[in-house]
């Protein structure tokens, strides 16, 4: 994708550009290994490191200095939109991991439909009252 004046940005495409991969893994990490000590589940530390992997990672995007300019730029112009990407990327791995360490379908496609609506409202959120700065 080129990034010359006119084109559109999508909300998946901010979000690669401007991912910060190490906050998001160190937070995924730690919560999830945190969250499996606590409870003695791989479901649960699974599900809970793939929350915070998308909501750390979307959170400092949105507010970060790093990355592409552009796409930081666009990130704070449509903070709702950029904030469906990694919501739907969370709630995905959680409906996924649900699905597969014995919740069932009807309980993956709840976990996952509640993660994407708790996230895309958190770093919409974020992303509207920090993230709208000239930048």
């Amino acid at each position: 994708m080129t990034l010359e004046r006119g084109n559109a940005f999508t909300p998946v495409a901010s979000a690669t550009m401007i991912w910060p991969w190490g906050w998001a893994l160190g937070a995924g990490a730690a919560t999830g290994a945190v969250s499996f000590l606590l409870n003695m589940s791989i479901g649960s530390g699974l599900t809970t490191g793939i929350f915070f992997f998308a909501l750390v990672g979307g959170a400092v995007a949105l507010i970060g200095s790093k990355g592409d300019r552009r796409a930081r730029r666009w990130a704070g112009q449509y903070p709702w939109k950029f904030a469906g990407a990694p919501a739907l990327a969370g709630g995905i791995g959680v409906a996924l991991v649900t699905l597969l360490t014995g919740g069932g379908l009807i309980g993956g496609v709840f976990a996952g439909l509640g993660t994407v609506a708790l996230l895309w409202v958190i770093l919409g959120l974020i992303g509207t009252v920090a993230g709208g700065g000239n930048r």
